[in-house]
């Protein structure tokens, strides 16, 4: 049985007219890589000036008739009560057991990294979204109201060295790139990410640690999108979802680089992190 359990929750209240509304803020402030408690009980407050924009946290109110929001929860599980057979493609590939960084982007094999047989690595994304061949471009959603790129990338990676589950556990104390041995090469705005939310869900009894982080440019005095208070509004979305296989971290990092395509795809981008699954090969 899957079961999932809050690692926090954000410092944002509810307003019964306008949707949200903000308190205590006293002065306009980005902190890179929020600090956060990994406890599984304890709930941390987080700076509300986080959330700008707020689409962030949820994604907007999906039309009337939208099939996703009628099937889907915003954190991409199903509804109670509505069965599912959604087409999706699955993405399935093996690795061996190493100390060195093995890396895989949009399901093919990067740099110096080798097909193996000692663990098995899948995730699954929406039939609907183009898989990238006979010159398609990847995750293209051709559906209408999107017909655009729903996802910009789809990287996971073996980190490098051995790994327990203390280091995701203190993830969010000393920084999730860093704690969990994110290559830079590929993902070093990862570095500068926001902490939006985190939880620790349980596939196949084997625990999950994921996180939804956000990152901004260094500077947007010359945008359109420059709101006047200091920083800069969000412009790329990471959802993680790492995990411990015999003494391995293993990682999935969905890509989402347009606030526009994350309030139509974010339910389907969840489902893509949530899917993810690892498991050692038997000898």
């Amino acid at each position: 049985m899957r079961t999932t359990t809050p690692l926090c929750v954000l410092a944002l209240s509810a307003s019964q007219s306008s949707g949200f509304s903000f308190h205590h803020i006293t002065r306009i402030q980005r902190t890179s890589e929020t600090t956060l408690s990994a406890s599984r009980r304890e709930v941390i407050a987080i700076p509300a000036v986080l959330l700008l924009p707020a689409i962030l946290s949820s994604p907007v109110n999906a039309e009337e008739g939208d099939l996703t929001s009628q099937m889907f929860n915003p954190d991409g599980s199903p509804k109670e009560g509505v069965e599912t057979e959604a087409k999706e493609r699955t993405v399935e590939f093996s690795w061996d057991f190493s100390k060195d960084l093995s890396l895989s982007e949009d399901g093919q094999n990067i740099g110096t990294t080798q097909s193996g047989k000692q663990v098995k690595l899948k995730y699954k994304y929406p039939f609907k979204w183009s898989d990238g061949k006979d010159g398609d471009v990847i995750y293209f959603d051709r559906s209408e109201g999107t017909n655009a790129k729903a996802c910009k990338r789809v990287t996971v990676f073996q980190a490098e060295g051995d790994a327990d589950i203390d280091r995701l556990k203190k993830a969010s104390l000393v920084g999730v790139a860093k704690s969990i041995g994110a290559p830079k090469d590929t993902l070093e705005r990862l570095y500068k990410a926001d902490i939006i939310s985190g939880k620790i869900d349980y596939r196949n009894d084997q625990a999950y640690y994921e996180w939804d982080m956000a990152a901004a440019p260094d500077s947007c005095s010359n945008s359109a999108e420059n709101l006047g208070l200091g920083f800069c509004p969000y412009d790329n979305i990471f959802l993680l979802s790492a995990t411990i296989v015999e003494d391995k971290l293993y990682c999935i990092v969905v890509e989402c680089d347009s606030t526009k395509i994350w309030k139509l795809a974010s339910s389907e981008l969840k489902r893509v992190r949530s899917s993810f699954i690892v498991d050692a090969v038997s000898a």
